[in-house]
């Protein structure tokens, strides 16, 4: 099964979506997770023009004003979704993969970058994963932390030792697998050199 996660910080425009579509077209993905797509409304329209006209489905949670807003698109002709849901932050689907019959959960994840926030939804997070130990789980998305001081460089970048401690906390907690990052060492930076970071993980 292929998923890619993307923060794609705003889906408003022509030339990012065609970015996404040639992402979409490239890869070939059973499953699209988008987070911070800044849009309150997704319809169907937008969604082709990001996916083509192969068979597909979707599901979105609305950004808040400027904020957030998630996005998680399928390809109908690989898996069969029979349910979404949607939480404060989180966007779930649950199926299976046609070709191996294996059913699946995918949440999609945009944290806030709260401290206390962010850990009610870890504590959220880690009730979902005991809930579903049973099904095959990929927890992705951004995460808005770090693991280590390593994985964030950048002018006026603060570290919090906090931050990060409840995060490898809910890593170990939840048993959830770190992948490595193949190409490039950090998942998002600025062209000034300096500012860098790495925030992604799935569990599978």
């Amino acid at each position: 099964m292929k998923i890619i996660t993307y923060n794609v910080r705003g889906l408003g425009g022509f030339e990012k979506r065609s970015e996404v579509k040639r992402l979409v077209s490239d890869k070939k993905p059973f499953v699209l997770c988008l987070q911070e797509t800044k849009l309150s409304v997704v319809d169907d329209m937008l969604v082709k023009d990001i996916w083509g006209n192969s068979a597909m489905s979707y599901s979105f949670q609305p950004s808040n004003g400027a904020s957030g807003g998630l996005l998680t698109c399928w390809d109908c002709n690989s898996v069969q979704v029979w349910s979404t849901t949607r939480l404060p932050s989180v966007l779930i689907i649950r199926g299976r993969v046609l070709l191996s019959n294996q059913e699946f959960v995918i949440a999609n994840f945009y944290a806030p970058c709260d401290t206390l926030l962010k850990q009610v939804l870890w504590d959220r997070l880690l009730h979902f994963v005991v809930n579903n130990e049973a099904a095959n789980l990929c927890v992705c998305g951004d995460f808005n932390s770090i693991r280590s001081r390593e994985e964030r460089r950048g002018r006026g970048s603060v570290f919090r030792q906090y931050d990060s401690d409840i995060f490898n906390k809910l890593i170990e907690e939840g048993s959830f697998v770190d992948l490595p990052i193949c190409g490039r060492l950090f998942t998002w930076y600025r062209g000034d050199g300096y500012t860098t970071r790495k925030t992604a993980f799935c569990d599978f």
